[in-house]
């Protein structure tokens, strides 16, 4: 099995160290899956306490912010916007420069800058500054976790277990989903939130900066004598494939899922609350969720290469599809309880699959050539359309008074998601 590696020669022939850039390609040999492997499970280490600290933390900040800066509700909500939205435009720059440079400055650059953001978050004396400061550190998020993990996991993994790779990577973002949001919410109650926001600069600094700096390293140069029979990697220029179909559904795919499972992941404490559970219970089934990725992650990740990335998407994405609609029998006195928790099992362990397995779709789709690139361009597109998500849910709860023509929508969404889903069999042939 062939493996995508970066090679450089020096001017006297000589194999150049691997933080040189130079040209994707081809080479006989696999790289060490062992070294591969505790590389996986650093980058989940990393993106358990980035994830966990800052984006799967936001909302706790949003009540005391809100009250010792004395700013409109609207005011704090936008915090989560600049942080996401310079998240997301971080993606494809650091997939562009992954294509070009080595891994170890852009990913330990963008974490500095997340650890830097979080500092002047802390010191910042009013809620503009604020919201520039929690800008700077979704742009250091983006450049430093989830494209960048996936592109350089590829690198290292053999094709065939990549999905269990992606799979790693995410349920370490899932498990800071679980273990962060409640210990953050008690330190805030203690300390304060300039104090909280500090913490998190350190963690960062202490563990996701090192890490990065000694694990974020592509495979070691081929000899001299491999570097002369390379060939070129396959696949398309970015320019050209922002022409073909083919991506285009690929990207259409992820805007789908990214839509209905942001609108259903933003809601669902509201809503059971409005059904009736106390917000403890709602709190609960929240964590559930995250628990039920983490296991989702590695099962469905164990079997994609046997069953295909394909036809896994096309089963999870049903089975996250019924678990909406029991959901909506949340409110019923005898199976209220039963129907969330079945949605949870169900969604909480699918609805992520679409972040695991879609990178092992675009390779087969367009090839490994400029993956990096494209793959941060797809997660822009999805990443900004999505953001809608959760508004026209708001917006559906606010109209209707009733979060079931939400609900609706948000599996109606994923439903349709199925054609661009079918599509990837026949794209990846073209």
């Amino acid at each position: 099995m062939a493996r995508w590696q970066q090679t450089a020669v020096t001017l006297d022939g000589t194999a150049a160290p691997e933080d040189i850039p130079s040209t994707w390609a081809v080479a006989p040999a696999l790289p060490d899956q062992r070294q591969g492997w505790g590389l996986v499970l650093g980058l989940a280490i990393v993106l358990c306490v980035l994830f966990g600290t800052t984006l799967n933390a936001l909302s706790l900040f949003t009540l005391p912010i809100t009250t010792d800066l004395h700013c409109t509700s609207a005011q704090a909500a936008r915090l989560a916007t600049a942080f996401i939205f310079c998240m997301t435009l971080a993606m494809p720059l650091a997939g562009w420069l992954l294509d070009r440079i080595a891994p170890r400055p852009v990913m330990a650059t963008g974490a500095a800058l997340a650890a830097l953001g979080y500092l002047l978050a802390a010191l910042s004396p009013d809620i503009h500054w604020l919201t520039l400061a929690l800008a700077l550190a979704g742009a250091g998020v983006g450049a430093s976790t989830y494209v960048p993990a996936i592109a350089l996991a590829t690198r290292w993994i053999a094709p065939e277990r990549q999905g269990l790779a992606f799979g790693v990577l995410l349920a370490g973002a899932s498990l800071g989903a679980v273990i962060f949001p409640m210990t953050l919410e008690a330190l805030i109650a203690a300390l304060g939130w300039r104090s909280v926001m500090q913490a998190i600069a350190c963690l960062i600094l202490l563990i996701c900066v090192p890490l990065l700096l000694w694990l974020a390293r592509l495979p070691a140069a081929v000899s001299t004598a491999d570097h002369s029979a390379m060939a070129p990697a396959s696949g398309h220029d970015v320019g050209q494939a922002l022409r073909m179909p083919r991506y285009w559904i690929w990207i259409a795919m992820q805007l789908l899922l990214t839509l209905s499972s942001l609108g259903i992941y933003i809601a669902l404490v509201p809503y059971l609350v409005h059904a009736g559970f106390p917000t403890q219970i709602a709190a609960a089934f929240y964590a559930g969720i995250g628990a039920a990725a983490l296991v989702g992650n590695f099962v469905f990740g164990a079997v994609s290469h046997r069953w295909g990335a394909r036809n896994i998407l096309l089963l999870g994405n049903a089975v996250g599809t019924l678990g909406i609609l029991c959901l909506l029998l949340a409110r019923d006195p005898a199976l209220g309880l039963a129907a969330v928790a079945v949605f949870a099992l169900s969604w909480g362990a699918t609805f992520n699959l679409v972040n695991q397995l879609s990178p092992l779709l675009l390779v087969q789709n367009m090839g490994p050539r400029h993956f990096g690139s494209l793959l941060g361009i797809g997660n822009l597109v999805a990443g900004l359309g999505s953001a809608f998500g959760p508004e026209a849910v708001g917006y559906l709860v606010d109209s209707t008074h009733s979060y079931t023509p939400a609900l609706l929508l948000c599996a109606g969404l994923a439903a349709v998601a199925t054609l661009p889903i079918t599509l990837q069999h026949r794209s990846s042939r073209a």
